[in-house]
């Protein structure tokens, strides 16, 4: 950036002097006036450009803005999620805007989609640059320089059974003045309920008035947010406040009896942060709090209220310049108190619990591309070594880690991580309240009959801490050619100690295992089951992961919202192990053949997004291998459950009612014509587009009890109307 800074002072006339008069020879004075660097600057017939928002590293993937609206999105939470699914940048990719780390990052996902000017998927060494976790992928959000709208949306969605249906309506107002911005929405959503005499499943069976079982119970919530950002010179501020009322009708069994529940839940929450530059730092802090109380009635009388207040912070800088690059250090951390109050039948129990963590990292830059030398053989080379501490009431922790990312050459990268860590239980986990949820089927082994149970959930107070160590490696390819043509093959494998998991499927192994997990009435129907989280003593996983991503090329000369865009992606995982074993002194389980509840092998997945003119189309289809359930370990049998290959398809069509005058008087930050207009905006949605349900069978051919039709998924396939609008 020298080289720029000192074009802007030649162009701005650094040899004007403030004073009329001879210019002295010694010591001169001279008032520079600086432009700013978003705007030309023409330097002996070149002219450079800044490009605004960039980050530190050139992006592995751009999205721009006709990309971006063909995802389909409401908002930009839905951009980020789509984003996800289609290349691979992990479940939680840290989240930078206009290219600066931001003290809360999701006060922008309320936005318009077409808030963005473009979204950049930064290649994997810039999570070290940042301060991400090893491994964390980042995103860059670039938004309009100025943009304001009202939206709204109404959205209504039936099962093609009928039974059930759900109705919301959202209102939002956004606003970006530079790098001011003003977010508020509300919405409000009512499900009805799903009864068991609307589906085919032999409740008669099962003893009067169990028809009314709930298989869906009625829900109706509310919530509400606002969300600001301000500049105040260097630094940044940002005002979040968000709260949500909810209340859920559940009628399931308790026992030999039907009962009505009534779960009423309401939360507030309100956070306050500042980025910006101190002392050569660029730090980011951020003050959050919580307040919500429940009660649930009918099945238990509960009552909870929790109450949290938090500070998590993050820094960093450039330590010194190698002729490599820069060495840059990260450090952050995080403190939370909570408090929770649990009233249960009469008797009153107060907890009070604290969590702090401290982390810090270190990347080095080894190598640099070069035309000659070490450079040129080894291209690009960046290790980072890292560390954290952690420590709660639910026991102390660390981690050492270390990543090296290989950039050969352009366009091939590789990737290897590997972490070792000894982990505090999470409060939540420990000191949730236990609750009943709403009923599911299973398929009992030890009758060999499918029952319908009322879960447990909650947290559990015994939980020990966990000791893991994770290797990651990954090669990466790409974009190629007009097709921008990618892909990875990756390899995971981890190995914990005491990991905290939910409870395997119901096997007689399980069962064994975990007999105070299981409820039974006299004569031996299962009535409950457990699943609050547990300790399995120990787990290795090994799996293979890819994917594909290419677009469709737009001709030359066409405009952006003229052109098809057209986005496939492609993954493609495989299990090579899975074992575990449940508690010390038991027999090491393999799920991959079946043993303490049985795992798919392989699992793929396609994803289509697609739009030219006002027609919009997303699409994706699923598919997951069968996999077989022992009833005992170690060897197959007649009374195992065989689970059938499953594949679903989702599709969406969307409809731009556009106005003609708005889209000519209006322009985006890359100066083409606006991307969104005030007309009405439909969309056409169906879930499960072929009514796939899951189907099993038992060893010896007999179909499996309890996957009929609508035991296992009595919702199907769905059908979701949108209509949205722009005021």
């Amino acid at each position: 950036m020298l080289w720029l800074l000192l074009a802007t002072l030649d162009a701005a006339g650094l040899g004007e002097s403030s004073f009329d008069g001879p210019v002295p020879t010694e010591a001169p004075q001279q008032v520079v006036t600086l432009t700013n660097l978003d705007d030309p600057v023409r330097v002996d017939d070149v002219e450079v450009r800044g490009r605004r928002g960039a980050a530190r590293v050139p992006p592995e993937t751009e999205l721009n803005g006709a990309e971006i609206d063909a995802l389909g999105a409401y908002d930009i939470g839905e951009v980020l999620d789509r984003i996800g699914e289609t290349l691979g940048v992990g479940d939680e990719p840290m989240v930078i805007v206009n290219g600066k780390r931001v003290a809360n990052s999701a006060v922008f996902s309320g936005f318009p989609p077409d808030a963005l000017v473009r979204a950049e998927i930064l290649p994997p060494q810039a999570g070290a640059l940042y301060g991400g976790a090893p491994g964390q992928r980042v995103v860059n959000l670039v938004l309009q320089r100025r943009f304001s709208s009202y939206d709204g949306r109404m959205v209504g969605s039936r099962p093609t059974q009928g039974g059930t249906s759900s109705l919301s309506a959202d209102l939002r107002r956004s606003a970006i003045a530079g790098d001011n911005t003003h977010q508020a929405g509300v919405r409000v959503s009512r499900d009805s309920a799903l009864r068991a005499d609307e589906r085919d499943r032999g409740h008669e069976e099962e003893g009067a008035g169990a028809g009314a079982i709930t298989l869906r119970p009625r829900t109706q919530a509310v919530s509400a947010n606002v969300n600001l950002t301000r500049s105040m010179g260097q630094w940044a501020g940002v005002f979040s406040l968000n709260g949500q009322a909810r209340e859920s009708r559940p009628v399931s069994r308790l026992g030999a009896d039907i009962v009505e529940g009534r779960r009423q839940s309401e939360s507030l929450g309100a956070s306050a942060g500042l980025s910006g530059t101190a002392l050569g730092w660029s730090v980011q802090g951020n003050m959050n709090g919580q307040a919500s109380r429940s009660r649930d009635e009918g099945f238990a009388n509960i009552r909870s209220e929790n109450q949290s207040i938090g500070f998590n912070g993050s820094a960093g800088r450039t330590l010194m310049e190698f002729p490599t690059g820069a060495v840059v250090a990260n450090l952050s951390g995080s403190l939370a108190g909570t408090r929770s109050i649990l009233d249960r039948d009469q008797v009153r129990a107060t907890t009070n619990y604290q969590t702090g963590e401290a982390r810090g990292s270190v990347t080095i830059p080894l190598s640099k591309a070069a035309e000659t030398g070490t450079g040129r053989v080894l291209g690009d080379v960046q290790a980072t070594l890292g560390g954290s501490v952690r420590q709660s009431s639910g026991g102390d922790g660390d981690e050492v880690n270390a990543a090296l990312v290989w950039t050969p050459k352009k366009g091939v990268r590789l990737n290897g991580l590997w972490a070792a860590s000894s982990d505090s239980v999470p409060d939540l986990q420990r000191f949730e309240p236990a609750y009943f949820d709403t009923p599911v089927v299973v398929f009992d082994f030890q009758t060999g009959e499918a029952v319908e149970i009322t879960p447990i959930r909650g947290g559990n107070p015994d939980l020990r801490p966990p000791r893991s160590e994770r290797l990651s490696v990954t090669a990466s390819i790409g974009p190629f050619t007009r097709w921008s043509l990618a892909a990875n093959l990756g390899y995971q494998r981890t190995e914990s100690t005491d990991g905290i998991g939910a409870l395997p499927d119901l096997t007689e192994d399980v069962e064994a295992a975990f007999p105070d997990r299981f409820q039974r009435d006299a004569s031996g129907r299962l009535t409950s089951i457990d699943f609050r989280p547990l300790n399995l003593s120990s787990t290795l996983t090994e799996g293979l992961t890819s994917s594909l991503n290419f677009n469709l090329p737009r001709p030359a000369g066409v405009a952006a919202h003229e052109a098809t865009v057209l986005r496939v992606s492609l993954n493609y995982n495989l299990r090579l192990s899975n074992t575990q074993s449940l508690a010390a002194g038991l027999p090491e389980l393999d799920r991959l053949k079946g043993d303490g509840g049985g795992v798919s092998r392989q699992e793929a997945r396609a994803m289509l997004d697609a739009r030219r003119g006002r027609w919009g189309v997303n699409a994706s289809a699923r598919w997951q291998d069968g996999y077989r359930t022992r009833r005992f370990g170690g060897q197959d049998g007649p009374g195992d459950l065989i689970t059938a290959p499953y594949t679903a398809v989702d599709l969406k069509i969307s409809f731009q009612m556009t106005s003609t005058s708005v889209r000519a008087a209006n322009a985006d930050e890359e100066g083409g014509p606006r991307r969104r207009s005030a007309g009405l905006q439909l969309s056409l949605e169906v879930s499960n587009l072929f009514d796939a349900r899951p189907e099993a069978r038992l060893g010896d051919g007999a179909p499996a009890p309890g996957y009929g039709r609508d035991w296992q998924d009595p919702i199907g396939r769905s059908v979701r109307l949108s209509l949205q609008r722009r005021f």
